[in-house]
């Protein structure tokens, strides 16, 4: 029999593809679709620890004044500038009035006349008192009193055109010049200030706290508080006062600490980190703060439950900056938590957990 040379090689190659995989043995093949993402997950575990916050704050003097005259005048010395320290009642600068002396000095003399006037009238009542009538004493009394009065506020007004200091401070501004006409800052809305003082020395700081954390934060609650301008130092106080409400705005509620700043180190507007310790909890189930997941602007974990993703809405506890409280009946000691992988991985999908071993 002849058989064509196409034909024996048809044959020959259907007879090659047939035996040249062995049974059983499949070909390899990858596909994208058939991956199994993996996440790394923790198990909530029991831990004693601190709650703390960290919040930003702000330096400000202890008092803050812009100090005007209280009577009107020109500028006649000026004894203290920027940067000097003053005391309590320290003089800062002397006005001059010259139509205020002079009203002093014509109530001055009117107020000696009312006076003689008075004291004949009274004598000479004591010698004869039938002879003046009592009414005509009574209005001579009333006169001198009257004028006395009007002098004294004078008198009043000139001491006004002395400057000085309400409490110990420093000067950070200076307005006036020798010479400057000043206006009365009490009848006159617009007058100029004649320097700025502020109290350096407690500053105090002022920190915004957020509402959530408004129950736990009293007055004497201790506070470590750092700058990031002053390297290796911080200073350790406690809460001296706080608002009490909230700001409708920003909805936190200002408090403030009183920090010792004796050699005037701490500059007002510098920014400062303060720590505070809200409380101290024993044995409490927790994860890392890596565990929590935001979506739709809420807190949410990711757990794993039967190799599936599960979200669980967060109810937490106290927390620091490794630690958080969990508050979830449905999450325990067993559950598994996603930390790493979380942005990989959508609601209900397979998943592979691959615990980590040093989370306690």
């Amino acid at each position: 029999m002849r058989f064509s040379l196409p034909l024996v090689l048809f044959v020959s190659a259907t007879l090659w593809f047939s035996c040249g995989t062995p049974e059983g043995e499949q070909i390899e093949t990858s596909s994208e679709e058939g991956k199994i993402q993996k996440v790394e997950v923790v198990n909530p575990a029991e831990r004693s620890f601190t709650s703390e916050i960290l919040i930003t704050g702000t330096a400000m003097p202890n008092q803050r004044v812009m100090l005007h005259a209280m009577e009107g005048g020109f500028v006649k010395t000026i004894l203290k500038d920027i940067g000097d320290k003053v005391h309590k009642g320290s003089v800062i600068a002397e006005l001059d009035n010259p139509e205020l002396h002079r009203k002093a000095e014509r109530l001055s003399a009117l107020a000696e006349a009312k006076k003689a006037i008075y004291n004949r009238l009274k004598s000479s009542i004591a010698q004869t008192p039938d002879l003046t009538p009592p009414q005509v004493l009574e209005e001579a009394e009333a006169a001198y009193l009257a004028v006395n009065a009007e002098l004294k506020g004078v008198q009043e007004r000139q001491a006004f055109l002395i400057i000085t200091a309400p409490f110990t401070g420093i000067i950070t501004q200076r307005f006036i010049d020798l010479g400057t006409l000043v206006q009365s800052g009490i009848s006159n809305a617009n007058a100029s200030a004649i320097v700025e003082i502020q109290d350096l020395d407690p500053i105090r700081l002022t920190i915004p706290l957020p509402e959530a954390d408004v129950g736990s934060v009293k007055k004497g609650v201790e506070v470590t508080v750092t700058f990031p301008e002053l390297p290796g130092e911080s200073y350790v106080a406690k809460v001296s006062r706080t608002a009490g409400v909230l700001d409708f705005a920003s909805r936190t509620m200002q408090i403030e600490v009183d920090l010792s700043n004796p050699d005037r180190n701490i500059k007002p507007g510098m920014y400062a980190k303060a720590v505070m310790q809200l409380n101290s909890r024993e044995n409490v189930l927790s994860l890392p703060v890596t565990a929590q997941y935001i979506y739709e602007d809420e807190l949410f974990v990711l757990s794993v439950v039967n190799g599936q993703v599960v979200r669980v809405p967060l109810r937490k506890g106290l927390a620091n900056k490794d630690f958080f409280e969990v508050l979830n009946t449905e999450i325990d000691s067993s559950s598994k938590v996603i930390i790493q992988g979380k942005g990989l991985v959508n609601e209900g999908q397979i998943v592979t957990a691959v615990l980590k071993n040093d989370n306690q």
